[in-house]
C-alpha cells in the first residue's frame, strides 16, 4: 500500500522503471472485441498498482470498489486511484453504471477474493475449503458475452513488480445452470494458484 500512495506521486516513466507487464497482448486481444473486459484479480501485492500499469497500455480501465469506514481515507484512496484515469464504480450503485462502463469498452477489475456481505455469492474450493465466493462477474459475462481474463501483480526481491495478464477465458465451456458457478470456481483456482506460489503476497 505504500508503494501504491509513493508511486500515486511520481511520473508516468519512473512508475514504469517500476511496473513490468507480461502479457498485454491478451488485454489487447480481449479489448478487441468491443465489449469491455472483466479483469479477475485478488488482494494479492500491490493489486492497486495494476489500473495505472494497464491505463499506461493505452486502455480504458475501471475498478469497482466499496467506500470505506472512514470517511477522509476512502476519499483520499479514491483521488489516487483516479488521478491516474481509472473510473471508479461503487459496488453498492448497481448494475447499471459498471454496464456503462463496460459498454464503453473499458477493462474493469473486480477482486473476488474476500467473502463480501451484500454480493449475491455462492461456494466454491479454495484452499481445500469451500469459500463463499461472488458470482456476479460470471454471471454478467456468461449472459453478456463479455471477455473475462485474470491478472495479478508481484512484488520482487529487488522492489520491483511484474504484471502477469493471462489469456481470456473460453466462455463457451461453461453451460447450463450452474455455468456461472463453475466459472467462479476455475476463477478462484486461478487465484489459488498465486497464493500458493507465494503466500506471504496475499492479503
Amino acid at each position: 500500500m505504500t508503494d501504491f500512495i509513493r508511486l500515486s506521486y511520481k511520473s508516468d516513466d519512473v512508475f514504469r522503471s517500476v511496473v513490468e507487464i507480461h502479457g498485454e497482448e491478451h488485454m489487447r486481444s480481449a479489448l478487441s472485441r468491443d465489449k469491455g473486459v472483466i479483469a479477475i484479480t485478488a488482494h494479492y501485492s500491490a493489486w492497486e498498482l495494476i489500473p495505472r500499469a494497464i491505463f499506461l497500455q493505452g486502455h480504458k480501465v475501471g475498478i469497482v470498489s466499496r467506500e470505506l469506514s472512514h470517511k477522509e481515507t476512502s476519499e483520499y484512496f479514491n483521488s489516487l486511484r483516479s488521478r491516474h484515469g481509472t473510473e471508479l464504480v461503487d459496488r453498492g450503485s448497481g448494475i447499471a453504471k459498471l454496464m456503462r462502463v463496460l459498454r464503453d469498452n473499458t477493462a474493469v477489475g473486480i477482486l473476488i477474493d474476500q467473502d463480501t456481505l451484500g454480493v449475491e455469492s455462492d461456494f466454491v474450493d479454495f484452499l481445500g475449503l469451500p469459500a463463499r465466493t461472488p458470482v456476479g462477474p460470471a454471471q454478467l459475462a456468461l449472459r453478456f458475452g463479455i471477455p473475462v481474463l485474470t491478472l495479478h501483480i508481484s512484488r520482487g526481491e529487488n522492489g520491483k513488480y511484474t504484471l502477469e495478464i493471462d489469456e481470456p477465458l473460453d466462455l463457451s465451456k461453461y453451460k447450463g445452470d450452474r455455468g456461472y458457478i463453475d466459472l467462479t470456481a476455475d476463477l478462484t483456482g486461478r487465484i489459488e494458484e498465486w497464493v500458493r506460489e507465494d503466500p506471504e503476497q496475499w492479503v
